[in-house]
């Protein structure tokens, strides 16, 4: 059997689904028809959305600040699971320090853009706002599948997945960037969970960054996390429903020295 690389697979599907595109548009700039070329890659069955790029300045490694400045319970407090609803005030009591990274990806196509390492970042900042070390933290995730990010806890024995449904990116203006994504989260162990049955749950993360110059020691950032229980609103699409729970914090990046 010969193998085929994944670029191959994903730039045969891209280029037939891009044809009409190129036809109607052949003097469209070379960075264009590469984002065409990701969007359609990405509806190819079993890859789904391709992975957020993060422009230049956030390159490396940098020490996050997270203070919580908002919890709300949209659907009243009592719908939100006591752990949840315990870990978001707990949040909010005082600020969470953690490192995140981005590195830059072996893919061509994606031009002068790097990608957050999500299992760093997923370990980082789980130990940082659950209070476990982080050397009981396992996270798993691969370039090649950038919408799955596996956690195991150790010292619980709890297993999490979370897989990214849908996500998208916009550009508000100069030295800003904005982010959104949907996941799915399917929770194996931790309290509350019975019988072995996972427990299936819904997120959406927005974050805004905003920062001055092309290499930047400082970015700001607004982040809201809402999280969304199938259990409590019998949800069929996550766009459409209210979440049990909706935290708002802002974050400071500093470049982290090493």
């Amino acid at each position: 059997m010969v193998a085929v690389a994944r670029s191959a697979i994903l730039h045969g599907a891209a280029s037939a689904l891009l044809a009409p595109l190129l036809t109607v548009a052949p003097n469209a700039a070379r960075a264009d028809v590469k984002e065409e070329i990701r969007k359609a890659a990405s509806v190819v069955p079993g890859y789904g959305p391709a992975d957020l790029l993060f422009p230049m300045a956030f390159k490396g490694r940098w020490r996050v600040t997270r203070q919580v400045v908002d919890v709300t319970f949209p659907l009243g407090k009592e719908k939100c699971s006591a752990p949840e609803a315990a870990s978001a005030e707990r949040q909010a009591s005082q600020p969470a320090v953690f490192d995140v990274r981005f590195v830059e990806t072996s893919d061509a196509d994606s031009g002068n853009f790097v990608l957050p390492d999500r299992a760093f970042n997923a370990e980082q900042r789980e130990a940082a706002l659950s209070g476990v070390p982080i050397d009981e933290l396992e996270a798993r995730w691969s370039t090649s599948n950038p919408n799955v990010v596996t956690m195991r806890n150790r010292l619980s024995g709890s297993v999490t997945e979370t897989k990214v449904t849908k996500r998208s990116t916009e550009t508000p203006g100069e030295n800003a960037f904005g982010t959104s994504e949907y996941a799915r989260v399917a929770d194996a162990g931790s309290s509350g969970v019975l019988g072995g049955v996972p427990r299936i749950l819904a997120t959406r993360e927005r974050s805004r960054y905003r920062w001055e110059g092309a290499i930047p020691n400082r970015i700001e950032a607004l982040e809201i996390a809402s999280l969304y229980d199938p259990t409590q609103t019998g949800f069929a699409d996550i766009s459409g429903a209210t979440p049990v729970l909706t935290i708002k914090s802002r974050l400071i990046l500093e470049r982290a020295v090493r």
